[in-house]
């Protein structure tokens, strides 16, 4: 059975991927490159889908370094660069647009100079830097929110499928045991929490290509259902049901309603109190401890037990005496140092993350990098928020910022190789001419069933950068 149940799977994604490629017919076959990358990261190495096993229990720089899964990344860094080049991007307009996304990889390069294994830092640096080239690669496009959609997409067409196969039929490689005997499903993931992190990004992704689909075309195709997408997002659902994860449920359901909102709920002042919030919610769970009594019935009411799973037990391990609190341990490196081995050791237990991007931040670069950070994600909502005029794309876009910052409560994400940071910097990054050649890609779609050319003058701005 599970041979048969392997090939229809296949052969469904085969027909949803040729069903999506005839429907985009304005997408490049150079997106394809971005797309196989990110069905690497969001679910495991090269060199585990061919050599068969899985990587657990290591620490967090300190996993086996696979000759093939660097060729891999740097083909795909090398080779969207060389597509980007071709398409003339300014690459000095790129750094100098982003001047609060830039200087913290510039702080976390010097921090090579003091980081305890200064050759992985630089190594694992120079794959998160890559991602601009990946990320370039799609904005390039000609038109570059189909582009988007086609890669997102289609990297669920191949996951969502394959997950329930393999969660159904392939328990060794999809299903895994906790030390105290948990049984954890993974999909075509690691973790469990991985899974619930695909399924998240995805179907927002899904959710925004739905609403398009609908709203596309004229009346005739408005009222078409998009059963494909419909298809994956039952499959997103019941996912999401056996991987257990909380916090991408919790995410998932604030990122929809972010996505789908209208009136008053759309303003720039109901999205300016959203950030507050959502910037608000790290120093609030930091001092849980303290007011445990006030917070614990809202952490409760969402499914949570007020130590976060045992987060808060790793929490209470990291100080300011752990890494130099100014500067931290360097880029990626404390949990394969001596810091992330004494709290492992006193834990009994192997710890491969701090569970929370802004304390692995802290561990990476201390009170400077945690600074940097705040200014990146502060800069980044106001800009989203001043360029607001109530569109699909850009509630996306809010939506996105909103949950990754809420995501990394319990979770660490940021600059790590990870589909949510990658989709994080996709949606927050300024891109030279980004604003002009979506004006025309919808402009040019401006045009009815009927071959009617439409005003433009009503064509929705999607960037306004």
């Amino acid at each position: 059975m599970a041979p048969l149940a392997l090939l229809l799977s296949l052969i469904l994604i085969a027909w949803l991927l040729v069903r999506d490629c005839r429907r985009r017919t304005s997408v490049s076959a150079a997106i394809w490159i971005p797309t196989l990358f990110l069905l690497i990261v969001g679910s495991r190495p090269v060199s585990l889908w061919l050599g068969g096993g899985v990587v657990r229990g290591t620490m967090g720089n300190d996993a086996e370094r696979s000759p093939l899964d660097q060729v891999f990344y740097l083909s795909i860094i090398v080779g969207s660069w060389l597509i980007a080049s071709s398409r003339r991007v300014n690459w000095h307009k790129l750094l100098t647009a982003n001047t609060a996304l830039i200087p913290l990889y510039f702080f976390f390069a010097i921090s090579v100079l003091w980081s305890g294994d200064p050759v992985g830092s630089s190594k694992r640096l120079f794959k998160d830097f890559g991602m601009l080239f990946v990320i370039s690669a799609i904005l390039s496009e000609k038109d570059p929110l189909e582009a988007i959609r086609a890669v997102y997409v289609r990297c669920a067409c191949v996951l969502f499928p394959l997950s329930v196969v393999f969660i159904r039929y392939f328990p060794t490689i999809a299903r895994y045991y906790s030390i105290a005997g948990e049984e954890m499903l993974t999909g075509v993931t690691t973790q469990k929490n991985t899974l619930g992190e695909i399924i998240l990004v995805f179907s927002l992704f899904l959710i925004w290509e739905c609403l398009e689909r609908r709203s596309a075309g004229g009346r005739r195709m408005s009222r078409q259902i998009p059963w494909d997408c419909l298809a994956l997002l039952l499959m997103a659902a019941w996912l999401l049901y056996m991987s257990q994860s909380k916090t991408a449920l919790i995410c998932l359901l604030i990122g929809v309603g972010l996505v789908a909102r209208k009136g008053w709920l759309a303003s720039r002042m109901t999205s300016g109190i959203v950030l507050l919030a959502a910037l608000s919610a790290p120093v609030l769970m930091f001092f849980e401890q303290r007011f445990s009594s006030t917070i614990a019935p809202l952490v409760e009411a969402v499914g949570r037990d007020t130590t976060f799973t045992g987060r808060t037990n790793i929490w209470e391990h990291i100080t300011f005496t752990t890494v130099n609190a100014f500067v931290g341990a360097g880029y990626w490196t404390c949990w394969g140092g001596k810091g992330g081995l004494a709290i492992s050791q006193a834990m009994g237990t192997t710890v491969p993350n701090a569970h929370c991007g802004y304390l692995d931040i802290f561990l990476d670069g201390g009170v400077i990098g945690l600074a940097l950070l705040l200014c990146l994600l502060v800069a980044s909502g106001r800009r989203l928020i001043a360029s607001f005029h109530v569109n699909r794309y850009q509630q996306v876009q809010f939506a996105v910022l909103i949950v990754m910052i809420l995501y990394n409560l319990t979770e660490s994400t940021f600059f790590r190789l990870s589909l949510t940071w990658f989709t994080t910097l996709l949606v927050i990054i300024v891109f030279p001419s980004l604003k002009t050649r979506v004006r025309k890609s919808q402009a040019s779609l401006a045009e009815d069933s009927d071959g009617i050319q439409l005003s433009t003058a009503h064509v929705p701005q999607y960037v306004n950068q």
